[in-house]
Parts: structure tokens; C-alpha cells; sequence
């Protein structure tokens, strides 16, 4: 039996902090139609996050784009390094096949998530709590 080919939202890059760990860590692949940014994650499976600017195209055009790499990513999961996000950074271009997404995918996630492994993981930032003793100026009385 083969693995699973799903993409959960586990395998989502979402928050706001994950995408900027990557691109604070500056580790980046051009793929002509994108760039690639890597990161540690800390999980045991890799995770993919899409950047995609209204430059490239109208809702039609940047959704297909999202819905082909997606699906390339989903297909291609177990062959990528564990432990890494993956961000991609649409550039305008002509939509591609699924095969030559797929093929991308295969040829710079490997190297990207080697880079990356080698990458101390940062914890994320978080917001201090705000003090409960009164002196909060924003708090309201």
C-alpha cells in the first residue's frame, strides 16, 4: 500500500510567523517562475506555503496557479525533505502543466531543505503578556 497523498491543513504553511522565518533566514532557490524560500519547521513532514501578489494575474489565473502547485506538492510530499517549509514566491508567468511544476518542485526542494535542516530552528516570537497588576496603561478602568 502507498502512502497517503493528502494535503491536510497540518501541511500548510498559515501563520504569519512561519512565513517570516523563512524569510528572515534568507535561504532561497529561483525557479524562474518563483522563488523558493526553506525554513525549519520541527515536524516531521514538510509543509508548503504560497505567496502569490495580484501582479500575476486575475483571481482565475493566481487560483489555478495555487490549485496546480498544491497538487504538485501533494504528489511530490515523500519525496521532500522532512522538517522543512517551503514557501514559494509566484513571479507573473504563463501557467504551467503539473509536470513542470511537479518537476520543479523535485529539483529545488532537496537541495533548499538540506540548507535548511542545517538552520537552527528559532523559536517563534511571542507577544510578552501584558501585566495583571494595574499598571497596563491600556487597560481601562
Amino acid at each position: 500500500m502507498s502512502a497517503p497523498l493528502g494535503f491536510p491543513a497540518r501541511m500548510r504553511v498559515r501563520l504569519d510567523r512561519d512565513f517570516k522565518r523563512a524569510y528572515d533566514l534568507r535561504l532561497r532557490r529561483d525557479l524562474g517562475f518563483a522563488s523558493m524560500l526553506g525554513a525549519p519547521n520541527g515536524l516531521a513532514h514538510p509543509r508548503l506555503g504560497i505567496s502569490i501578489s495580484r501582479r500575476v494575474g486575475n483571481a482565475v489565473k493566481r487560483n489555478r496557479i495555487k490549485r496546480l502547485l498544491r497538487e504538485a506538492f501533494r504528489h511530490e510530499q515523500h519525496g521532500l525533505p522532512d522538517g522543512v517549509d517551503f514557501i514559494l514566491q509566484i513571479r507573473p508567468h504563463e501557467t504551467r502543466t503539473l509536470e513542470d511544476y511537479r518537476a520543479a518542485l523535485l529539483q529545488h526542494a532537496p537541495p533548499l531543505g538540506a540548507l535548511a535542516l542545517k538552520a537552527p530552528i528559532k523559536a517563534p516570537d511571542r507577544r510578552p503578556n501584558r501585566p495583571t497588576d494595574g499598571s497596563d496603561p491600556r487597560a481601562t478602568a
